[in-house]
């Protein structure tokens, strides 16, 4: 098995804001026409320079969306910045889609100790499943994957495809236990796009629509890490030759879309004298004040699975971003900002002493988090204090889009940076129009 070198320590991410400025700031000549060019490239651990490296601060939203594109788009024009632009809207696409099935989440969470508890029942799969997990299959690129996953917390995008095809289709692995292995792993971890991506491998989220990792595609994307090696002393002769459309364990109404329940608009959500404060949590972590505040309080990091522990570089990612959030706060406001983050009892005691009336949070999206707020409303309802959600125009602009395919949300690319005020904007339909 690979040891972990300089270089791979190095690759792993600072959790702070202001390194993911300056990760931006370093990816910015290359977000054009290098990225078109080299951005299927999975160069391997510690070596990819070839993409931003911004996704677990987008994730968290220690940087936003919008001040990505901004920055990229004040760099390149639309239409040579076209393909990093797409996949920004990828990650807002998966985060609307989501949300439009607003109980795929919380069924698919409640049958995961059931599909593990069935598969401990095969020892055969079983087996298969601690080895892969350990990286110590045959496949010697699945085992760099997982020992990258463990190492670094990232994994290019072409990497994760490659594992959930084998995982799923070479392996016979349940796709349940695949996304939650990913979601305890990656710092970008995120219910949304690591859920709904393995879906779609496995032929879920696009019905019938799989994909299938092939020897081919895995050798001409990786550079020349694996030119002295064959396809058999690699275990590539091993992979799946096909890709079936897994069966479908949720149920109908888990798979049918709902109503979003969108937040008031802020001016009907504050009143003049009422006393309200922030409280941060690790799925929006922007410093930018939504009104007027008298405090600064933050959750502490969730945990994101039910049947395994999040992983210790994970968990400290996440702390770490929390951290940077309120020592941020405290240095550029005079308001009262929490030293650390707290417990939902903690910031129940926190906010009566301070004689609270409302907590305003930006919106979480399904996920664990979510379910942490659904606990802690009551608990603050019964000392008189509300908790309140807001939207960020961002996702108020983008989500409604995103009920259908990905295809029909790209169409409108051109109309949401116009809206947004981005880009050279009289290109911007002719440069983007049918992504």
């Amino acid at each position: 098995m690979m040891q972990t070198t300089e270089l791979d320590k190095q690759s792993i991410a600072v959790p702070t804001r202001a390194q993911g400025l300056k990760r931006l700031a370093e990816f910015l000549p290359r977000a054009g026409k290098d990225y078109q060019a080299t951005r299927n490239l999975d160069l391997g651990l510690g070596r990819h320079s070839n993409v931003s490296n911004l996704s677990p601060y987008i994730r968290h939203r220690l940087i936003t969306e919008e001040e990505v594109l901004a920055s990229v788009l004040n760099e390149h024009t639309e239409k040579t910045a076209f393909k990093f632009v797409q996949e920004v809207f990828w990650r807002s696409y998966w985060k609307g889609s989501l949300e439009h099935k607003g109980m795929l989440w919380s069924e698919y969470q409640h049958k995961l100790p059931w599909v593990l508890e069935t598969l401990n029942k095969d020892h055969s799969h079983r087996r298969t499943y601690d080895k892969a997990t350990a990286g110590e299959t045959d496949i010697l690129p699945f085992n760099e994957w997982v020992v990258e996953l463990k190492t670094t917390g990232y994994l290019h995008n072409h990497a994760r495809m490659w594992f959930a095809s084998v995982w799923i289709f070479t392996f016979k692995l349940p796709w349940e236990l695949g996304a939650d292995f990913f979601l305890r792993h990656l710092l970008d971890g995120d219910p949304a796009s690591n859920t709904l991506a393995w879906r779609w491998v496995a032929g879920l989220h696009t019905k019938d629509k799989t994909y299938l990792a092939t020897a081919t595609n895995i050798r001409n994307c990786s550079g020349a890490r694996y030119t002295d090696s064959c396809d058999f002393s690699l275990g590539l002769k091993r992979l799946a030759s096909c890709a079936k459309p897994q069966q479908e364990n949720l149920s109908p109404s888990a798979l049918q879309n709902t109503p979003i329940e969108w937040p008031k608009p802020m001016s009907c959500l504050t009143s003049e004298g009422e006393n309200t404060v922030l409280l941060l949590t690790e799925e929006d972590l922007h410093t930018q004040l939504p009104t007027p505040v008298s405090a600064v309080a933050a959750l502490t990091p969730t945990p994101r699975s039910p049947i395994e522990r999040t992983s210790d570089g994970v968990t400290n990612f996440t702390q770490g971003a929390i951290e940077d959030a309120l020592q941020q706060l405290g240095a550029e406001t005079i308001i009262d900002v929490a030293p650390q983050a707290m417990g939902e009892d903690e910031i129940v005691t926190w906010a009566v002493e301070r004689k609270v009336q409302q907590i305003l949070h930006a919106y979480v999206p399904s996920g664990p988090t979510q379910l942490r707020l659904q606990s802690l409303a009551p608990k603050l309802a019964a000392k008189g204090i509300k908790l309140t959600a807001f939207m960020r125009d961002y996702d108020r602009l983008i989500w409604p889009h995103a009920n259908k395919g990905f295809f029909q949300l790209g169409k409108q690319i051109p109309n949401f940076l116009a809206v947004m005020e981005l880009g050279h904007k009289q290109g911007a339909e002719r440069s983007l129009i049918g992504l």
